[in-house]
């Protein structure tokens, strides 16, 4: 019998070199409802043949080229992908030009489903052959019981939701509602494709994404994963701690180092493994308080779906739209702010149009940190603020980011987050009214940290 020990956690050496697609949107961007959205219902987005996107409404398929101002262009009726009867989003194969999808069938069982293109049509979609799922649930005759199924199934559900592709096409992820093996709600899982002769079937056994130390899923819902160069994960998540809704995640591939002890043999050995990191959620660029989840992207677009206000309809996509503003000459060196004194602190000034702390007020965390500690049964308030150049819109959710950023850094250094609250306020609180000097407007964008509970 074998047992594994964890020895070893994350080798942090990995995680500088995963290049993300969203950073790049981070600052100085705004997602806006894309050319494309409209007052009906946009439905989940896929890439597709030649990198472009398509996505849903109602039954109809369309497929839209990547413009050069970060959104869809031409979007219009894509045939070949209408009449399959493909639910949420699905996994292209280029090389094998083969579609990967979720359907489900007259029993409520949403099954994973393959379609290989021929002479610009699809076949007949059919089951995916995944190792486990050889027994079919169906109706014993003259009774409404149905015959049992494969472990993962139970009470007429089995549970496979918006895949995605690898990008060597040789894995898929995909959301379950599997009972079994997993950490409650709807998990994100994947299968592999077999190699060789050792199965019968193509895919092998579903296996869940999250490691059993290092979570990747909660007892919430994880759904849309959407992997990047196979390092970096995007998810859209409920779980506690969130903006509300559904909102988006980012994960990064770790290697973990664990020792395999073999009780029988009286052997142990290192191995080497892949694992999944904790999911961070991402800033308030791309999540709002309703729903945002099916983030998908490249070098060249960063796209989310949304029911958030301010849209077209219900859901609509949206991508990023650069936010331009005219910037005042830089605070002078030997000009100094004075900080204002008592429980209400203002130690943090942001650059112009930034939600990150100038590196210079970093020092004086550790003395904010040790004061706030002195109130153990404190709940306490960060609120952002920026100055009065931007429009107010933009300017609420990039005072929502820095108020974000200034929480995080505070859990970062042993602050309870259940202790913390983050409101962005916009310009709608100056410090100087009718600022109109660049040392005015400085004081104005700001992070304030309040006691709320008093």
């Amino acid at each position: 019998m074998k047992r594994i020990l964890l020895t070893v956690s994350v080798l942090a050496t990995w995680m500088g070199s995963f290049a993300s697609i969203h950073e790049e949107f981070t600052d100085g961007y705004e997602f806006t409802p894309s050319s494309a959205s409209t007052k009906v219902q946009e439905l989940p987005m896929s890439f597709y043949k030649d990198g472009k996107v398509v996505f849903f409404r109602g039954d109809s398929a369309y497929v839209a080229k990547i413009g050069d101002s970060f959104d869809l262009e031409k979007a219009e009726v894509c045939l070949e992908l209408c009449g399959l009867g493909i639910e949420g989003t699905f996994a292209y194969d280029a090389k094998r030009r083969t579609i990967y999808f979720a359907k489900t069938d007259e029993l409520g069982n949403s099954d994973l489903y393959e379609a290989k293109l021929l002479d610009g049509a699809y076949d007949i979609p059919k089951k995916m052959s995944i190792e486990g799922l050889d027994k079919i649930r169906k109706p014993i005759r003259g009774s409404s019981t149905i015959s049992a199924g494969w472990t993962y199934r139970y009470n007429r559900i089995s549970g496979f939701f918006n895949p995605s592709i690898s990008k060597n096409g040789d894995r898929i992820y995909f959301s379950a509602d599997f009972p079994k093996y997993s950490y409650g709600g709807r998990d994100i899982w994947y299968i592999d494709r077999n190699k060789g002769e050792k199965s019968n079937a193509k895919w092998a056994m579903p296996v869940n994404a999250s490691d059993s130390v290092i979570r990747l899923n909660s007892n919430a819902r994880e759904d849309f994963a959407w992997v990047y160069n196979d390092t970096v994960m995007y998810l859209a998540s409920n779980r506690p701690g969130g903006m509300g809704g559904l909102d988006l995640y980012v994960s990064r591939l770790q290697k973990d180092t664990v020792t395999v002890e073999d009780t029988v043999k009286q052997t142990k050995k290192t191995e080497v493994r892949d694992i999944w990191g904790v999911p961070t959620i991402m800033d308030s660029v791309f999540n709002s308080s309703a729903n945002d989840y099916n983030l998908i992207g490249s070098d060249k677009i960063v796209l989310l779906m949304s029911n958030r206000q301010g849209g077209m309809g219900s859901d609509d996509i949206y991508r990023p739209a650069p936010f331009i503003a005219e910037r005042e000459a830089e605070l002078l060196p030997d000009e100094t702010i004075d900080e204002p004194k008592g429980f209400h602190w203002v130690l943090f000034f942001f650059d112009f149009n930034q939600a990150t702390m100038k590196p210079e007020y970093e020092a004086q965390l550790d003395e904010l940190v040790d004061a706030m500690k002195e109130f153990p049964g404190a709940i306490f308030e960060v609120s952002g603020h920026t100055d009065s150049r931007g429009a107010d819109d933009y300017n609420m959710k990039l005072s929502q980011r820095r108020a974000d950023y200034i929480r995080n850094m505070l859990i970062q250094r042993g602050l309870s987050p259940d202790k913390l609250v983050s409101v962005g306020k916009g310009e709608t609180e100056p410090v100087i009214p009718n600022a109109t000097e660049e040392a005015e407007h400085e004081q104005n964008r700001r992070a304030d940290i309040r006691i709320i509970n008093e």
